[in-house]
C-alpha cells in the first residue's frame, strides 16, 4: 500500500495538485541490513516525477540534526518546497524543533493516521529579520483511518518525541486506555 500512497502523493504536489512541485525530499536513512523503506516507497513516485533524488543521509535518530540543518537553509529554500517522510512517533518533534508550538505539532501521532500533512510555511519579511512560520493542516486523501486510534507504536519507544525532548499529547485513548488526558512533560524516564 505504501507504493500506491506514493502514487497519490505524486499527484497532489505539482501542476494539478493541492500543493507546490517539492524541490527537495527527505527520508530517513535505512539502517544496515534493511533494503526497504515506507518513507523512501512515498517518496519514490514524486522522485520520479520531479527528477529529484531522496535524500538518505539522516537516521531516524537524528531528526533534530535535520530540523536544525532546513532551519538553517531557510535563505536558500525561500520559495521552495521540502517534502519529509518520517517516523510518525517523531513528526511532533520535528514540528517543534522547526518552531512550529500550535497544538497539532504538540499532538501524539496516531499509529493509524496515515493522512494527515503538517505544511510547514516560513516567510520572512524583511531582510536579515525574523521569521513567521506558519501551520496548515491538510489531509493527502488516500483513506480514512481504519481501526481504533492508538499510540502503542509510539509509547515508550526510545526514538519517540519525548526521547527528544519535547512535549507530546495525545487525543482519544491514550495507550493504556484512559481518556486521553495525559500530557507527556517531555522528560525521558
Amino acid at each position: 500500500q505504501g507504493m500506491l500512497r506514493g502514487e497519490n502523493m505524486a499527484h497532489i504536489f505539482g501542476a494539478g495538485g493541492r500543493f507546490p512541485a517539492p524541490t527537495r525530499l527527505f527520508a530517513r536513512k535505512m539502517r544496515e541490513g534493511f533494503y526497504s523503506s515506507r518513507d523512501l516507497y512515498l517518496l519514490w513516485p514524486l522522485a520520479q516525477r520531479y527528477h529529484l533524488m531522496v535524500n538518505l543521509s539522516f537516521a531516524a535518530e537524528d531528526v533534530l540534526e535535520l530540523s536544525r540543518s532546513l532551519l538553517e537553509q531557510r535563505p536558500q529554500l525561500c520559495g521552495e518546497t521540502v517534502v519529509v517522510s518520517w517516523d510518525h512517533c517523531l513528526i511532533p518533534a520535528m514540528a517543534q524543533a522547526l518552531g512550529c508550538r500550535e497544538r497539532p505539532c504538540l499532538t501524539c501521532w496516531d499509529d493509524r493516521d496515515y493522512d494527515t500533512l503538517l505544511w510547514l510555511r516560513y516567510e520572512q519579511l524583511l531582510p536579515g529579520g525574523a521569521w513567521n512560520m506558519s501551520l496548515n493542516v491538510e489531509q493527502e486523501g488516500f483513506g480514512d483511518f481504519d481501526g481504533p486510534s492508538s499510540y502503542r507504536e509510539c509509547w515508550d519507544n526510545i526514538a519517540e518525541t519525548k526521547a527528544m525532548g519535547y512535549p507530546c499529547t495525545w487525543t482519544g485513548k491514550g495507550p493504556s486506555g484512559d481518556d486521553g488526558s495525559h500530557q507527556d512533560d517531555g522528560v525521558v524516564e
